[in-house]
């Protein structure tokens, strides 16, 4: 628990502790605040009357089954600040706007553009983002920023794509400066594995968290989530485990280093080539992700509509993935695993009814592993990177990402 000082010089933290206190209970009194937050009485009724001058929180109507004189719950505001998020798949840019409340208000998905040149993307994200404004009829003054959840590896400091394997010509693209220009917005950049367990973690109701995210849209990639904290690695690219060996028969990718790796067993541009092999579809333009990402819907819904190759191809990734996740629980010693991201929605019919015992299987020191689809849905990460904004400019303890 984060508690404040009374100290003066430190009242923004203090605002913040506060701020943070009554988003995470969805009804707090200001007894409770003051009994969580160490905070005396005084500067809790100074903090919580700036707050709600700010029309950030606002006083809410008591239970009725109180007796005496009943204390008066605190509730964000939830048109009090607004994030937008947007993920950056190779095939699919996906935008939310969320509220105070945590709660998206609308949402976007478009093609992700082929074209090699990265700044007609940037303007197509500030034309969905003055959208999105629009459209709810926000003041834009009330708009924290943008966060951005974009493939690795990046360079979190400088606010660079470095090289993404499957996006060709983003190398070494200022994405955070450029879009901040294009935005006029504060803009923050995060790995999109990250993003995506952060998403998950707001969204889970237990107060200790410890999980493995398995990421799967275009690439695939893990986070690692451990008592409550985001693991990020030393320079902020934890979750490369595309690589990670799962069946030496396995395709090898022209942008995936290794034959037989995870990511040749499960990401849509390997699926796709696999069901062409066997005669299923024809094989479409690979440099096209959206055309490959549209043939993998396609796939998915030949195996939920019954046909047996279909299915006997989702069934062996299925296996593939769940050596993959043996590896990463074995290494990890998780409790829990969750998997998500764009692609999830359309494997979880073949993948869930199989997986969890198979990676069971393949534990060494754990019984009883949860494994579980996202409870976020295929947004995950556009939703993470919107949340890792409000954390930004609300949480008692600013990010370690840095805002353009």
């Amino acid at each position: 628990m984060r508690r404040g000082s009374n100290q003066l010089r430190v009242a923004d933290y203090n605002q913040a502790v506060v701020l943070g206190l009554v988003r995470r209970s969805r009804g707090v009194s200001r007894a409770d605040l003051q009994r969580e937050s160490g905070l005396s009485s005084q500067t809790i009724s100074n903090i919580t009357r700036r707050l709600i001058d700010d029309h950030l929180i606002r006083e809410s109507a008591p239970g009725g089954n109180t007796r005496g004189r009943p204390s008066i719950p605190l509730v964000t505001e939830p048109d009090g600040a607004y994030s937008v998020g947007v993920h950056i798949d190779p095939a699919r840019l996906s935008a939310v706007l969320l509220d105070l409340d945590g709660e998206v208000r609308l949402a976007r998905q478009e093609p992700t553009p082929q074209a090699t040149n990265p700044s007609e993307v940037t303007a197509l994200i500030a034309d969905i983002v003055d959208g999105l404004i629009t459209e709810a009829g926000i003041a834009r003054a009330r708009l924290l920023g943008l966060g951005i959840a974009a493939p690795g590896p990046l360079d979190v400091d400088a606010g660079l794509l470095l090289d993404p394997p499957q996006l060709p010509n983003w190398r070494n693209v200022r994405l955070r400066a450029d879009l901040h220009a294009a935005t006029g917005l504060p803009v923050l950049l995060d790995k999109d594995v990250t993003a995506a367990a952060t998403a998950e973690l707001r969204a889970c109701p237990e107060a200790s968290n410890s999980f493995v995210f398995l990421y799967l849209g275009s690439g695939v990639g893990a986070s690692v989530v451990l008592d409550n904290q985001v693991i990020r690695g030393t320079t902020n690219n934890i979750g490369e485990v595309g690589d990670l060996i799962v069946d030496p028969d396995a395709e090898q990718l022209e942008w995936s280093g290794r034959r037989g790796g995870l990511a040749a067993a499960c990401v849509p541009e390997a699926l796709v080539l696999q069901a062409a092999r066997v005669g299923l579809m024809p094989l479409p333009n690979l440099n096209d992700y959206v055309a490959v990402d549209d043939a993998c819907s396609t796939l998915c819904a030949l195996a939920s509509a019954g046909d047996a190759v279909a299915s006997r191809l989702l069934d062996r990734a299925a296996r593939r993935v769940a050596v993959g996740l043996g590896v990463l629980v074995n290494l990890l010693d998780a409790p829990r695993v969750v998997i998500g991201g764009p692609l999830w929605n359309r494997l979880s019919a073949a993948f869930l009814p199989v997986i969890p015992d198979l990676v069971g299987g393949e534990l060494v020191a754990r019984d009883g592993v949860v494994v579980q689809g996202s409870a976020v849905g295929d947004q995950v990460a556009a939703r993470g990177a919107a949340e890792l904004v409000m954390d930004q400019f609300l949480a008692p303890r600013a990010s370690a990402l840095l805002v353009e």
